[in-house]
């Protein structure tokens, strides 16, 4: 049977406007990694680490807004070592929709979908002034959260976040669905940390994805449609 492939992406984010909580429309991007992979193995054909610039060095008070604030001597040290790269939001969105048509990607995948892409509208607006309100290509959109449904209904995965206390604070508790604790499951290592920074979630979310693919279960998965 023919590979196909897909691009798994991650975001990280500051606020325009101060707020507690993280509100649909607020989120400007300044972090972007993605990696081509085979979905079914989870083998990376490419990857790429970016921090927009127009975001990262343009809007600095901005910056400190960001949830994880903290990280950001972390991003000065990696530009400088060149493990990352800083690049125009539209140079990235490019170099997307252009590995997109190399690689006949079928889908684009993010964990929690709907705010990688809510923060990349959000940013292509923001920089625009609303002449663009979309920033990736005219291509279908999945969430590994979703996907990872298939294994994580079985009995393995409950009793593994009931015994850890991974149980989600509703009146009938849930095991959580965070990239972490899915991905604790899936190394059976509790001491794991996600990073929160783009590319490195990425090469967690994209086992996540290949744990889905692996079980051979239906799987949930569109977030959208092609438009």
């Amino acid at each position: 049977m023919k590979k196909h492939a897909i691009m798994v992406l991650d975001t990280e984010t500051c606020n325009i406007t101060p707020c507690d909580a993280v509100t649909r429309g607020n989120n400007l991007t300044y972090d972007i990694g993605y990696a081509v992979v085979y979905p079914s193995t989870g083998e990376v054909i490419y990857s790429s680490s970016n921090v927009v610039s127009e975001i990262f060095f343009g809007e600095r008070e901005k910056m400190q807004s960001a949830y994880y604030a903290s990280k950001l001597p972390q991003y000065y040290d990696d530009l400088a070592n060149n493990r990352r790269t800083a690049r125009s939001f539209f140079e990235i969105m490019n170099e997307i929709t252009k590995l997109c048509r190399e690689y006949n990607i079928i889908a684009i995948c993010a964990h929690n979908a709907a705010f990688d892409i809510d923060a990349l509208n959000t940013t292509v607006r923001y920089l625009t002034g609303l002449d663009y309100v979309r920033a990736l290509p005219n291509i279908e959109v999945w969430d590994s959260m979703k996907m990872a449904k298939t294994f994580a209904k079985t009995p393995s995965y409950i009793k593994f976040c009931n015994d850890n206390g991974f149980m989600t604070a509703h009146k009938t508790p849930r095991p959580r669905m965070t990239a972490e604790v899915l991905y604790r499951f899936i190394i059976n290592d509790l001491t794991f940390e996600e990073s929160h920074t783009a590319l490195e979630d990425v090469m967690i979310e994209k086992e996540i994805v290949a744990k889905a693919y692996r079980t051979h279960k239906k799987m949930e998965r569109v977030l959208y449609n092609k438009r």
